[in-house]
């Protein structure tokens, strides 16, 4: 699952929670109990272009007098682009001339973005001002992580790409950030993604993860324990059956026996290297096909070596998977 796929899941699965931790007054005049996600099929008649597909789009009712029908969009960004406010607003227009209904537009940036809550895309001509579109906007990156840890299982996930303090105690931080998600009612799938989230954005030194695993041992973190020991087993499970599957075919082509012992060991370095891409991509975004092949084409201990080190890189290039 990719970074949109991701954070797009848990959205949808917690828009309630979202709405009211980041815009409570207007969360206030909702009606959940007639949520609905719109389809992809939205932006099917957007003109000649690049063919586009909002994160989440949501209708619902208002509870203020007489009931309207209102939309909500919300659109994850990596980061803070200069054509992102004009994109924007073609999706509020499409969305307003599709379904002519008034739409609520939120940005979440994971990183980078505006400081303040309300972002704009001007549009002048000959020295006037033709259009005026304002949108509302969460940069993650300038909250306080300590200040939305202990909020909800999504405010303690989201709070992984959040501003700590500086000098903080980062590992205490992580194991908080954890027994928020491991104590929480949400589904087990639904642990699992922020979990994800979790281990995937918020890097510890290598004094702090000592620090953490520490912390784990204590009596009082034990559902911590067993919610990271999910996650991993999980994550490790789910790349040995893709690439035993594809280990199979592959033996089955040279020998059914044969094939059930090389299917096997092709499987757990297939897992192995599913994994590492599906990491690759969770971090950082679009993978490079030089990067995508020099992981294809990765022994088994280079493999090993590429998943210890990529928990705590900062960047791609730290990697040394273009060379």
């Amino acid at each position: 699952m990719g970074q949109d796929q991701l954070f797009k899941a848990i959205l949808e699965a917690l828009l309630r929670d979202f709405l009211e931790m980041f815009f409570p007054d207007e969360a206030a005049r909702l009606d959940f109990g007639t949520l609905r996600f719109l389809g992809k099929e939205v932006f099917a008649n957007v003109p000649e272009g690049e063919v586009r597909e909002a994160d989440v789009v949501a209708r619902l009712e208002t509870l203020d007098g007489q009931p309207e029908v209102v939309l909500v969009h919300v659109e994850v960004q990596a980061e803070h682009r200069s054509d992102f406010a004009r994109r924007m607003f073609e999706y509020y227009a499409v969305l307003r001339l599709h379904y002519r209904l008034p739409v609520f537009p939120v940005v979440l940036f994971l990183r980078g973005g505006p400081h303040g809550r309300l972002a704009e895309y001007r549009e002048d001509l000959f020295g006037q001002e033709l259009l005026a579109f304002r949108y509302h906007s969460v940069a993650l990156a300038r909250l306080s992580a300590e200040e939305y840890v202990g909020t909800s299982p999504l405010g303690a996930a989201l709070s992984a790409l959040m501003r700590s303090a500086k000098g903080g105690d980062r590992a205490g931080l992580m194991a908080s950030m954890l027994e928020r998600v491991a104590a929480s009612g949400v589904s087990e799938a639904l642990k699992y993604l922020l979990v994800n989230v979790i281990k995937t954005y918020f890097v510890l030194s290598d004094e702090d993860h000592e620090r953490y695993r520490r912390l784990l041992k204590r009596k009082e973190f034990r559902a911590v324990q067993e919610v990271e020991l999910t996650w991993a087993d999980r994550l490790m499970e789910k790349g040995r059956e893709e690439g035993l599957e594809r280990g199979l075919e592959r033996g089955l082509e040279r020998g059914l026996e044969r094939g059930r012992e090389e299917g096997r060991e092709a499987g757990v370095i297939e897992g192995k290297r599913k994994t590492l891409l599906r990491q690759l991509s969770a971090k950082f975004g679009a993978i490079p096909e030089g990067v995508r092949a020099r992981a294809e084409a990765m022994t088994e201990s280079e493999l090993d070596s590429v998943l210890d080190r990529i928990l705590t890189a900062t960047a791609l290039s730290e990697l040394e998977l273009d060379e």
